[in-house]
């Protein structure tokens, strides 16, 4: 099977292409010219440069393609409102569109469980839940991520592209460069705090189960048109994770916390 991936090269989309190696499809990955391809190329993936930014760039890295796994996105919290636009929202709507124009037979688009309100994802959500409708001024990555899910949902509606859509937690594991890094960085500060009491549930999922559940979602008719939420079902508190990685860093667990009347203040 002759498949796409975008995002390759980042944490989710590197570990789609290991699973689809696996199963013996031919995996072409979209790359951008600067990008570090090595991972890649480790795989004997096939490399095809553009950029989902300009729609130009598309139509040759699209040509025979059966299943699009989209994962390409604005990563992080910070940042101009343009470039999460740019990318994660324009971004989706532009690979809609060249899989439209290519005949692609089925389209994986990642989500995020970002798209859930905050007072939902703390008491459980399900894939009926409804997605959230106000962001703060700020907010930028949970507006996209919605945004972007909304196109990808209309496009198969319509009957331009067959969707199914994936909502991962937050993930963990191996070629994680942003997130762990990040929190690691955080916990070895002077500002090293839990956000509240630290007894939140802190849903997460580790890189190669979402990698399964995408590519099963892909190939299994019955998932046409479905959403699916991936998070792992052992519960984990922001101070379970927290004191982890801490472990993991060799430093102290946080000895403060920040009252969320604070924070959101």
């Amino acid at each position: 099977m002759q498949t796409l991936v975008t995002g390759a090269t980042g944490f989710l989309g590197s570990h789609i292409a290991d699973r689809l190696i696996e199963r013996g499809d031919s995996v072409r990955a979209l790359v951008r010219p600067m990008s570090d391809t090595s991972y890649l190329k480790s795989l004997d993936a096939e490399l095809a440069v553009g950029d989902i930014t300009e729609p130009d760039s598309l139509p040759e890295a699209f040509a025979g393609v059966e299943v699009v796994y989209h994962a390409a996105a604005h990563v992080g919290d910070w940042g101009p409102w343009s470039d999460f636009k740019r990318i994660t929202v324009e971004g989706t709507r532009n690979v809609l569109r060249a899989a439209a124009k290519a005949g692609v037979e089925r389209f994986l688009h990642i989500s995020s469980d970002a798209v859930y309100r905050y007072r939902d994802l703390a008491k459980g959500v399900d894939e009926t839940t409804h997605l959230e409708t106000y962001f703060g001024p700020l907010d930028y990555y949970r507006r996209a991520k919605t945004a972007a899910e909304k196109i990808a949902r209309r496009a198969h509606e319509r009957g331009r592209v067959p969707v199914t859509i994936a909502r991962p937690a937050l993930i963990l594991g191996e070629r994680d460069a942003a997130m762990l890094p990040g929190l690691i960085a955080f916990l070895k500060s002077s500002t090293a705090a839990y956000m509240g009491n630290g007894r939140n549930q802190l849903p997460c999922v580790y890189a190669g189960d979402v990698a399964d559940l995408c590519v099963r979602a892909a190939t299994t008719a019955e998932a046409l048109g479905e959403t699916y939420n991936a998070v792992n079902e052992e519960h984990v508190t922001q101070r379970d994770f927290f004191d982890a990685a801490s472990e993991i860093a060799g430093v102290d667990a946080p000895r403060r916390s920040i009252p969320l009347r604070v924070l959101y203040a």
